[in-house]
């Protein structure tokens, strides 16, 4: 992997999947973990029917930072520089596929900067009040002791009492009003990380720009349904 470096000096792996060498229009993803055991980024990024630039944001993969469960407004800031790195290099961005987590800081970047027309994104969260099940049942530890390390797929993650009032004070209904361009949402009917009733928010508020919102027969990973998530991205990709 190669990396580019973020607007605060650290240094972000990406690679790059280049199956149209005459075209100059790519869309990056941004996955969770450089290990997709479960999370379905890395096999977008081999089947998608198109030029892709993976990217691993602050403290994910082999990128520098602390990994952490809030800072979704630096996610955004590391996209806005990714998308700034792409088109110094003569490319033109026409897409964002944000997983997970960053399906939601694709949907911030969107309100933020806007540049880039299309947001894919993937099991978003919008009720921040809801926590992940280890957060709610560790909440009285983190609120008294200030922290935990969460270990998942092998991965230390710090989850601080700060980083979960930063997580709760997110207000999407904002976000949503303030996003630019096309907004896809894509959504499991069994997610227990980023429920179902989340999108139906989401479609709510984002009124006209929210341009398709799909629900598939699956949990948060996605799992036995990968080549149904392609096709969907490729059919927003064509249709645009």
């Amino acid at each position: 992997m190669e990396y580019f470096t973020n607007r605060s000096g650290l240094q972000l792996t990406y690679s790059i999947s280049i199956k149209y060498p005459n075209v100059q229009r790519i869309y990056i993803i941004c996955p969770m973990w450089p290990t997709e055991i479960f999370f379905l980024s890395e096999f977008i990024y081999e089947n998608l029917d198109a030029n892709v630039f993976k990217f691993y944001l602050t403290g994910t993969g082999s990128s520098q930072g602390e990994n952490t469960y809030a800072g979704n407004l630096r996610d955004a800031d590391d996209i806005d520089d990714a998308v700034k790195f792409l088109i110094e290099r003569g490319y033109s961005v026409e897409g964002i596929i944000g997983n997970a987590k960053f399906g939601t800081s694709a949907i911030i970047y969107s309100a933020i900067y806007g540049d880039v027309k299309t947001i894919i994104s993937l099991s978003p969260k919008y009720d921040f009040s809801l926590l992940p099940p280890f957060i709610k049942d560790n909440y009285e530890s983190i609120r008294i002791n200030g922290e935990i390390i969460h270990t998942a797929l092998g991965k230390e993650w710090k989850c601080t009492w700060n980083m979960i009032q930063e997580m709760m004070s997110l207000d999407m209904k904002y976000y949503c009003h303030k996003a630019k361009g096309s907004i896809y949402i894509i959504q499991g009917d069994q997610d227990q990380i980023c429920p179902f009733a989340d999108s139906i928010e989401f479609e709510r508020e984002l009124k006209e720009k929210c341009r398709g919102r799909f629900v598939l027969n699956c949990d948060e990973f996605f799992i036995g349904v990968f080549d149904e998530v392609v096709e969907i991205i490729e059919k927003i990709i064509y249709e645009n």
